[in-house]
């Protein structure tokens, strides 16, 4: 079923001069392009399972995380085949038992310090993943926590067919992203279809008020929204835009980047949408207030923030203070008691460091602390825990005793972990 879908156009007032953009930002501690002999030591939790001939076969974790009302921490680890992935570490994967593609979803326990494996998301999901058809090689989407303690989330095709939008032809398919809800209290899994065939979940993510998991799919860039009571799932095309991410606020409203540079909102009561044209960076990762305020990175890496009550953008400056540089970050976490926002800047090389730099903003004196490196390739999720504890789900250097490990040729191996950080009361 497909509701009436309208668009209207609305230009929010700018009370920001632009050449902001250029302007330094206030820092704090040393400046970016001087950490790189300062590296910061966390904790590192390895996602477990799909271990095949003694070996860790993961190495994708492209997801959000969550903190469940118990405290625990939910991640994964996904080892991104597909069927005709070229290269990787091992050829033989014919022979292992799940497959061409599959996700491992993991919790960890911060009372006891361990992490223990939940499920398999292509047997969750009831999937045959073989030479024609490739399993959930990740989850590019949210791992995320309902208000009855269930877990939501939805899985997304290995590196397969060289693309993401397989469309599923034959003889190769891809069946789409399954959605899946787990209970940790019982170990049961409920399984609740493909919300689009043939493309994977970029985003699930719950909205309370009305018992709706909403989503956006990376084929055919479609918003859908399923009513978990009746199952009812409807679809909703997109602008050409690619959407590749969404935020959903406190109200339950789902926000999307648009074709004019800016944002869309939809409403879920009266099922309309309504396009913004006041400018934005860009959106890679992104945060939201209980007050309705977003706060966004852009793909080059400028730090800002959208008030949804009044529409007023702020650029907030550029987060390694190099605005000639495209830094590539797609995590942020906020602490709003402290008035903190928690990132890993950069990711595959793109800061000065050549690794990703821990950085806080000070919401309230609105400054940059640049407080070391950290030996990861990058970052997608980070989350604050009730707790204040800072997690980040990374793709990392295989560790052990906090050193990586190597191959008997000198290889190293990169792999999904959890990171640890315990930050201070105050800031530097």
């Amino acid at each position: 079923m497909k509701s009436p879908h309208f668009r209207l156009k609305f230009t929010a007032p700018v009370l920001l001069v632009l050449a902001v953009l250029t302007l330094p930002p206030q820092t704090s501690g040393q400046p970016p392009d001087s950490l790189k002999d300062i590296t910061l030591r966390f904790q590192y939790y390895a996602a477990p399972g799909l271990i095949w001939k003694g070996e860790n076969m993961q190495h994708s974790n492209w997801n959000h995380i969550c903190e469940d009302p118990k405290g625990r921490i939910w991640f994964c680890g996904g080892d991104h085949w597909g069927t005709d992935r070229q290269g990787g570490i091992f050829e033989d994967r014919y022979d292992r038992p799940w497959g061409f593609g599959n996700t491992v979803v993991c919790w960890y326990d911060p009372r006891s310090d361990t992490v223990h494996k939940a499920f398999e998301l292509d047997s969750a999901s009831a999937l045959f993943s073989n030479a024609e058809t490739p399993g959930h090689g990740k989850i590019h989407a949210d791992i995320t926590c309902d208000d009855q303690g269930n877990i939501w989330t939805g899985g997304y095709l290995g590196d397969s067919y060289g693309h993401e939008w397989c469309q599923q032809y034959f003889p190769q398919s891809y069946p789409g992203g399954a959605l899946i809800k787990y209970t940790p209290d019982t170990g049961v899994i409920k399984y609740y279809g493909i919300p689009n065939p043939g493309g994977g979940l970029r985003s699930v993510k719950y909205d309370k008020k009305r018992r709706v998991i909403h989503g956006v799919t990376v084929d055919r860039q479609r918003y859908y929204r399923l009513t978990i009571d009746t199952r009812e799932l409807r679809r909703y095309e997109l602008s050409r835009y690619n959407t590749r991410e969404q935020i959903v606020d406190r109200r339950g409203r789902p926000w999307f980047p648009n074709e004019f540079e800016s944002l869309t909102v939809f409403d879920p009561d009266t099922e309309t949408f309504t396009d913004f044209d006041t400018k934005i960076p860009g959106l890679r990762a992104s945060a939201v207030t209980t007050e309705g305020v977003i706060y966004g990175i852009s793909p080059e890496g400028f730090l800002w923030s959208w008030d949804t009550r009044t529409n007023h953008v702020e650029h907030l400056g550029h987060i390694t203070a190099s605005p000639e540089r495209s830094v590539y970050t797609t995590n942020m976490a906020l602490d709003e008691e402290r008035g903190r926002l928690y990132f890993m800047a950069g990711g595959h090389g793109s800061t000065h460091a050549g690794v990703p730099i821990l950085t806080v903003y000070d919401l309230k004196n609105r400054k940059f602390h640049w407080l070391g490196t950290v030996d990861v390739d990058g970052c997608f999720s980070s989350l604050v825990a009730r707790d204040h504890t800072v997690y980040f789900s990374c793709y990392a250097y295989e560790q052990k005793n906090g050193k990586r490990i190597k191959s008997p040729d000198g290889e190293v191996h990169l792999r999904p972990y959890l990171l640890k950080y315990k930050p201070s009361a105050s800031l530097p």
